[in-house]
């Protein structure tokens, strides 16, 4: 009995060619994507290689990439393939159901691909959803559509996880390095920020430069800074800075009516996807007349304390990730920062100027009391020696009428021109001596209420003689509704008469003078301005002390006894002059109904000034 021999099967060898063709396709797909990526470390061009291939391998009509957003913990679609979108054979959605599943479980899933019942019997589909795992995480998900009437071979199946599994290890790694570039672009922007803003301590120009930098570095279409400030006691938060020429909202309002910037000085971040419909958002109708939409606000948070807020808004939804957030954050504790900086700045600035306003007056008073202390010395010398010289001048002047007298009946001009002189000479003595007197006596004002336009008037009219003479035209402008104040007439008088002749003798044959008065807020102006010869700069510092004099005749105390006058009604004196083109003289007197409110004005406006 013989066996009959079994038949071995043998290999299909067509079977096994195409096999390693397969093979031999798929290695080649991998090795075009390791080429590839290895030429870029940018997500969506790494995946789009990706996508293309897998197109290819698939013949997908219709694809979608998602990639995982960390920061706000959902899939994001990123790429596309097919038809747009909208209306795509995928539901391109972020909460898509299917891709959600596959991205928590790691593993790839067929599924057949129903179409609207119009198309169904025309086409058949199916769906195949890849997971892009690397290590324990998933990076993303990719989404497509085949048109086919069967699910995919196990042997496509695993070379699309091979794949993916590749694709995932790329895509994390260049996730990675974008992410590391954005933190460096954001300390990049954020020490430029800072270089910027300690560039100047000027308070102004550090709130602008913020609000225009922050504009900018976050790309939205207005920005402001609300800073803190108390009224009575009561919190209010004041816009003192915008990127705009208007800013959203009142300048100025309490802390407690707004619940955007409440929150926000407690120390929160607020987020708002539409100012134009929230009701947190007060001023929504400004809102949409401004074309804003979405608004972040932050604190601005100096030496553990809350100064105010710095505001974004854009004129588009936008959300505002969390990497904007940080670098809105990080901006606005250096705003705050260089903002109180700039604040110390300018209040040790301002109390320098204060401290140097009352080291001026200091020495403006020690100056003031040793010219009074003077003055005192000169008027008791000069009484003793006005007394003194009085009686011999007395003596001279009766002896040389008499010599006039007794010898008037000689022909002898000579004798004649010499006792005039002496009489002459004599008489400028003794009014050289009165003045001075007067100037020592240093009487005190009476006050009375008066209009300077009737002060004026008689000085004019007891001058109009001198002017004639010389050709002088004298326009007065004198206000007719001029306000009472309270002065001393004669002293006034004596002040106008003085600024009147030396401006006569200033001004040449022909020459005019011009006198105005007006109110002033609260004040009584009067302006006395001559086309004369003007006076020296080196001069002009020096016409106000007693004695000094550029006249061959005059006893250099008429400007200084204006200045007495014009200290004594509290009011203000100033002169203005310009060689060969004339001065100007103005006074300030206060408008007031008595004395007494005289002195409490000055009072109140000493106290002010210091």
């Amino acid at each position: 009995m013989g066996f009959m021999p079994l038949r071995k099967k043998m290999p299909d060898c067509g079977s096994t060619t195409q096999q390693l063709n397969q093979r031999m396709l798929q290695l080649q797909a991998l090795y075009r994507i390791a080429v590839a990526t290895a030429s870029t470390m940018k997500p969506t061009e790494i995946m789009r290689l990706v996508l293309d291939e897998v197109v290819r391998w698939t013949e997908a009509v219709a694809a979608v990439v998602y990639f995982y957003d960390q920061q706000r913990d959902r899939l994001v679609p990123r790429l596309t393939y097919g038809r747009a979108i909208e209306s795509s054979l995928l539901p391109a959605q972020e909460e898509d159901g299917l891709v959600t599943e596959v991205a928590h479980h790691g593993k790839l899933t067929q599924t057949p691909f129903v179409l609207r019942p119009a198309r169904a019997k025309q086409q058949r589909f199916w769906r195949i959803t890849i997971p892009l795992v690397s290590g324990d995480e998933t990076t993303g998900v990719i989404d497509l559509v085949a048109e086919r009437s069967k699910r995919f071979e196990p042997e496509t199946e695993e070379f699309l996880s091979t794949l993916a599994s590749q694709a995932a290890q790329v895509l994390r790694n260049a996730l990675i390095y974008e992410e590391l570039e954005q933190h460096y672009r954001e300390i990049s922007l954020l020490y430029e920020i800072q270089q910027e803003i300690a560039s100047t301590l000027d308070y102004n120009s550090v709130l602008q430069l913020i609000v225009h930098r922050t504009k900018q570095i976050m790309n939205a279409s207005e920005c402001t800074i609300r800073l803190l400030v108390e009224h009575d006691g009561k919190p209010y938060i004041r816009v003192v800075a915008s990127s705009g020429k208007d800013f959203i909202g009142p300048e100025e309002v309490p802390l407690e009516e707004s619940q955007v910037d409440q929150p926000v000085i407690g120390g929160e971040m607020i987020y708002i996807e539409d100012v134009r419909t929230d009701p947190k958002f007060r001023w929504r109708e400004e809102a949409k007349r401004a074309g804003v939409v979405s608004m972040v606000c932050a604190p601005l948070v100096a030496r553990r304390r809350t100064i105010g807020t710095i505001r974004l808004y854009t004129a588009e939804r936008r959300e505002f990730d969390l990497s904007e957030r940080k670098i809105l954050s990080a901006i606005a504790g250096q705003a705050a920062q260089a903002i109180e900086n700039a604040r110390l700045y300018h209040t040790i600035e301002e109390q320098n100027r204060q401290l140097l306003r009352s080291y001026e007056e200091l020495r403006n008073t020690q100056k003031e009391l040793l010219r009074k202390e003077r003055l005192a010395a000169l008027g008791e010398m000069a009484a003793t020696v006005a007394h003194e010289i009085r009686n011999p001048l007395t003596s001279i002047r009766g002896f040389a009428q008499r010599i006039q007298r007794r010898y008037a009946h000689v022909a002898d001009e000579r004798l004649a021109e010499y006792t005039g002189i002496i009489m002459e000479e004599v008489d400028r003595l003794n009014k050289f001596i009165k003045d001075v007197l007067d100037f020592a006596r240093h009487a005190k004002p009476n006050f009375e209420r008066t209009n300077l336009n009737t002060v004026i008037a008689d000085v004019l009219a007891l001058l109009r003689d001198d002017f004639a003479r010389k050709e002088i035209t004298i326009l007065p402008d004198l206000a007719p509704n001029l306000q009472e104040t309270v002065c001393d007439r004669m002293q006034m008088r004596q002040a106008f008469i003085n600024l009147l002749q030396n401006a006569r003798q200033a001004v040449s044959r022909g020459g005019m003078i011009l006198i105005r008065t007006q109110n002033l807020n609260g004040y009584v102006r009067v302006r006395i301005a001559d086309n004369g010869c003007g006076i020296p700069r080196d001069i002009l510092q020096k016409i106000w002390s007693p004695f000094f004099t550029t006249k061959t005749h005059g006893t250099g105390l008429g400007l200084a006894l204006v200045q007495r006058i014009v200290d004594d009604h509290h009011g203000r004196i100033t002169i203005r002059s310009k060689e060969g083109r004339g001065t100007i003289v103005t006074l300030l007197f206060p408008v007031v109904e008595n004395e007494d409110r005289l002195l409490s004005r000055t009072a109140d406006s000493s106290d002010s000034s210091s």
